[in-house]
């Protein structure tokens, strides 16, 4: 089962870089705040067709938005 062990690595891949941004951003935005961006740019991401590097995409999209959001 190739396609589920892939899955099962990109969501673990994707909690570590929530848990990553959480930590990045944690003295200016709320732990939920962080994770409701990463849980948007995914889903995003996800319609558009991204499948494989999803949780790189999505990092590099959330990072993008909060860091416009605490400037």
């Amino acid at each position: 089962m190739p396609g589920a062990t892939h899955v099962v690595s990109e969501y673990r891949d994707l909690l570590a870089s929530t848990e990553a941004l959480i930590r990045e951003f944690q003295p200016f935005l709320s732990a939920g705040t962080v994770i409701t961006t990463v849980v948007t740019c995914r889903d995003q991401l996800r319609r558009t067709g991204v499948r494989r590097g999803l949780a790189i995409a999505a990092e590099a999209m959330a990072r993008a938005r909060l860091q416009v959001r605490v400037a």
